[in-house]
């Protein structure tokens, strides 16, 4: 089942980067000092990448929250909240689960948590909403599949691990205010404005993650965005000209999937 799975996704990998080469598409790749995570095979690295930067886990997970690990096993830990973000109450303690369908690592927990240590954590049990990859900014909720379809987790699941958790302080807490203000953004109040500024000025942050995630999240956003909005990308000097031309390419003419 794993190796039908990766293959699968192999399969994906491969389709996209065809699909691009056919229509000439522009470079537009990040390139700059990336994430450190448990990936030992560098061709996965994007996959995992963009579907847990910090507007994908802002906008899809069911739990979000702030507290400390008090228990840790080989496979899993449990959070007591102090903090809590969505889906989840303060003091409430959340038993968290790593994602495992498509490798094999050991000894896992190399990349969990240690015990009383304050972390931050973004979790789901419905990882079928990943499978759109891309910031719908105006699009409805997808649905959630029935309980049993292999896109339905039975607990609260971290996909990839150490991109879905991180330790309060990393970054000198840079990493954890840059994702409270993106989930402001996108789920609270929602507003594309401070959404578009906060991914646009996160190239220049002292955080590694942070101008990472940035990166994929503003452009996927221009890739989707509604022909008004697309124009204040191409009009901001702050913008990238490298993104202003991977935008203005017409192939693409993803601009009808949102709306104002």
């Amino acid at each position: 089942m794993k190796k039908l799975m990766a293959t699968s996704v192999t399969l994906a990998l491969l389709g996209a980067t065809l699909h691009a080469q056919q229509l000439q598409l522009p470079e537009y790749e990040y390139d700059g000092p990336q994430d450190v995570t448990f990936w030992t095979d560098t061709w996965f690295y994007p996959h995992a990448t963009m579907r847990t930067t910090l507007g994908q886990l802002a906008r899809f997970s069911d739990i979000i929250g702030i507290g400390q690990v008090t228990q840790k096993a080989d496979e899993h830990f449990t959070v007591t909240i102090d903090h809590a973000l969505v889906g989840c109450t303060s003091g409430a303690a959340v038993t968290v689960h790593g994602a495992f369908e498509f490798f094999e690592l050991s000894p896992r927990n190399v990349f969990m948590p240690t015990n009383q240590s304050r972390i931050v954590f973004a979790a789901t049990t419905n990882n079928f909403k990943y499978m759109r990859g891309h910031m719908f900014w105006n699009s409805p909720e997808i649905p959630i599949p029935t309980v049993g379809t292999r896109w339905t987790y039975e607990q609260p699941t971290l996909l990839y691990l150490n991109r879905s958790w991180w330790y309060v302080d990393r970054d000198d807490g840079v990493l954890t205010t840059q994702f409270t203000n993106v989930l402001q953004a996108v789920r609270f109040d929602r507003n594309w404005t401070n959404y578009f500024e906060l991914v646009r000025d996160g190239k220049t942050s002292t955080s590694n993650r942070v101008r990472e995630d940035s990166f994929y999240d503003l452009r996927n956003l221009g890739l989707m965005a509604s022909p008004t909005r697309r124009a204040i990308m191409l009009a901001d000097p702050l913008v990238d000209d490298t993104l202003k031309i991977y935008l203005n390419t017409p192939a693409w003419g993803f601009s009808h999937l949102e709306e104002e």
